[in-house]
């Protein structure tokens, strides 16, 4: 088959989607499968992208921007190109030449709309219906995700591929101490920290981290600052106020967008990852700190414990109290880091990309025998 994916997510920094795609593209590559990708952009594609990606078609068109790309430009190119097969995420085209394939992260757009601006609400509640109709199959990436769009959407379960997700290449192996070292000098780290890892909107539930972070840290007197690692998304005036605060009072570090390159030390320098987030379709921060071995505490709901198993310190996202006492367990207790530690490297080695490309695969195949 002649296979075309969205690509777009590849020209920004790193988030969910853009990981997810970068990935799961490399993997399929790899996977010997026999068929032909086309990757589209809507703009040009960078050298690194380039090289990390040969042999692969590369196409791009850069008007219209935003949706209109993929109402317009997708199903021209898609169409020129003849495709057996179009993989998108979230939204489709009104028609496409062949059928369309799309991931969908989660739909916290919408299970939690206060969690949105308006003109993602809109779009999303508009567009959504109508694409998962288009769509001959739809990849998630956690049971979660699959039960929330039957139940909100009605979508047949049998077109839902459930496709977990996994740390990527530069998560396989421990960064060296001197790693570690070279990244606490230059990002200026604290010599003992906690570490988040995300961008800052409300899902993240960023008001209650440093809030339980801060009472851990009075009443255990630890050493250890909150850093976090990830930049103001939308809706954060109370996280930029909170934070502003306990920089000044010495409880935080707020480094902003972190490259991808520093990531893997300086999860591995933390004393713990902490991840009470109000909601994940999947929560890959999770995989990525237990590959370095990095202890975790993450939440009690939605895609989480699927995700960390037993090999993470579970909390109630929305008791203070409770992600407080979690932070000062894992300050405290050596030996309960040392498991958690263990069983979370335990844990990464379930998950792979090279599954995720097989199992994506397989959702092609079906698709593309769909009536059309």
């Amino acid at each position: 088959m002649k296979i075309g994916i969205d690509a777009r997510v590849l020209l920004g920094r790193k988030t969910g989607d853009r990981t997810y795609t970068w990935n799961l593209v490399r993997a399929l590559a790899r996977a010997g499968s026999g068929h032909e990708f086309v990757l589209y952009f809507d703009g040009e594609p960078d050298q690194h992208i380039r090289v990390a990606l040969r042999g692969i078609l590369l196409r791009v068109a850069d008007r219209p921007r935003g949706y209109m790309w993929t109402v317009r430009a997708l199903p021209r190119l898609a169409h020129e190109d003849q495709l057996d097969l179009l993989h998108v995420q979230y939204l489709t085209p009104f028609a496409a030449p062949c059928p369309v394939v799309s991931t969908v992260q989660d739909i916290t757009f919408r299970l939690f709309p206060q969690w949105f601006t308006w003109r993602d609400r809109t779009v999303m509640g508009l567009f959504m219906p109508g694409a998962l109709r288009r769509t001959k199959a739809v990849i998630v990436p956690s049971q979660a995700t699959a039960d929330a769009i039957v139940s909100e959407y009605r979508y047949p379960r049998e077109r839902l591929f459930v496709t977990p997700y996994a740390p990527g290449e530069e998560f396989r192996s421990l960064p060296t101490e001197s790693a570690i070292k070279q990244t606490r000098h230059d990002l200026r780290l604290p010599d003992r920290y906690m570490l988040y890892v995300g961008n800052l909107q409300p899902r993240k539930n960023a008001v209650r981290l440093i809030r339980a972070f801060a009472k851990a840290r009075e009443i255990g007197g630890f050493p250890e600052r909150l850093v976090l690692a990830g930049q103001f998304a939308w809706k954060c005036t109370r996280e930029q106020a909170l934070l502003e605060e306990s920089q000044a009072a010495g409880h935080t570090l707020h480094l902003g967008y972190v490259e991808d390159a520093a990531l893997p030390a300086l999860y591995a320098g933390a004393t713990a990852f902490l991840f009470p987030t109000l909601y994940e379709g999947f929560g890959l921060p999770v995989l990525e700190a237990m590959a370095m071995g990095t202890p975790v505490l993450t939440s009690d709901i939605s895609a989480l414990p699927e995700v960390a198993g037993d090999a993470a310190l579970l909390v109630a996202p929305t008791d203070e109290a409770a992600i407080a006492d979690g932070i000062s367990r894992l300050a405290s207790d050596r030996q309960l880091r040392q498991h958690l530690s263990s069983a979370g490297r335990r844990r990464t080695a379930r998950f792979s990309w090279e599954q995720a490309a097989h199992q994506t695969l397989q959702a092609y195949e079906i698709a593309a025998k769909a009536p059309h």
